[in-house]
């Protein structure tokens, strides 16, 4: 490890997975493509339906605002069996934002887009996606009418028309409280706030669209107070031995934790994590509960 071990080490590790790899702290699946996809449906093997997330904002990049939507996304997606492939930060730019979303919903099967819907001049995300499709955008009447309910007191000035100013041939879909709907555009492009209480309502209001009755895949979680460098070479002969294990090495970020290390095992096969995670623990002096060190 590069630059010091535990706290302070920020160099990556590598183990060899077969048809996957591990570099420390993000593993990096050789199943992407659509050639692997397709090998995969022509056996009939089920497979996991794949996303993105794009995070619109200035602010984002700015520093000014930290994003926790791609993190709640890539939760609440993973328990329901679905890989979360991408993640892209991008500035409130209208081209950006339509090329950004037209290829991502070429390539993956939901898109999740966060920011950029709101009643200033910098919310350009309805107006970008209805320019990459070739819509228009209109008012919508039953969103205004649902702003007056929900909102009596609250003026409908041309700031909160905005709000309700969306593409054509969407569809939308209602969260029970809010009057703004989830949009939806070429059936997999979900536009969302990015305002995280609200985002965070949205889509589990419509949790059962996303999935394909997968469950997630089973992991298992290893903490030691070994080093990287010390244990690299053990854990990596494991992984090459359980190539269907994704295996990610993350070094301790902060000085409230016991542990040095924390192993994380991923795959379909529960009895693979089982066995591989046993390796591990074995090999490493690890342990399954960080406080027990």
């Amino acid at each position: 490890m590069v630059g010091g071990e535990g706290l302070a080490g920020i160099g990556r590790m590598a183990f060899c997975l077969g048809s996957s790899r591990v570099l420390g702290g993000r593993v990096v699946s050789g199943l992407r493509g659509h050639r692997c996809v397709q090998r995969m449906r022509m056996s009939g093997v089920p497979v996991r339906k794949s996303a993105a997330a794009l995070i619109i904002g200035d602010e984002i990049l700015t520093g000014k605002t930290v994003d926790t939507n791609s993190n709640f996304l890539a939760k609440f997606l993973f328990a329901r069996g679905v890989d979360l492939k991408r993640v892209e930060v991008i500035p409130d730019d209208m081209e950006d934002i339509g090329d950004s979303v037209k290829r991502l919903s070429n390539n993956f099967d939901y898109v999740f887009t966060s920011g950029g819907i709101g009643p200033t001049h910098d919310d350009l995300t309805y107006e970008a996606i209805a320019r990459a499709y070739g819509l228009d955008l209109e008012v919508d009447e039953s969103i205004v009418a649902e702003m007056k309910r929900i909102q009596p007191d609250g003026e409908v000035n041309e700031s909160r028309l905005r709000m309700a100013t969306i593409p054509t041939k969407c569809e939308k879909l209602e969260t029970e409280g809010l009057w703004v709907p989830l949009v939806v555009v070429n059936g997999n492009v979900y536009i969302l706030p990015g305002v995280p209480v609200i985002l965070e309502r949205m889509v589990n209001a419509a949790s059962s669209r996303f999935g394909n009755g997968l469950p997630p895949r089973s992991r298992r979680i290893v903490y030691t107070k070994m080093h990287e460098g010390d244990l690299a070479e053990s854990v990596g002969k494991i992984a090459n031995k359980y190539p269907q294990v994704a295996i990610g090495s993350y070094p301790r970020t902060d000085k409230t934790h016991k542990y040095n290390v924390k192993i994380t095992l991923e795959a379909d096969d529960q009895a693979q994590v089982e066995a591989a995670a046993s390796e591990v623990v074995l090999a490493i002096n690890g342990v399954d509960d960080a406080n027990k060190l």
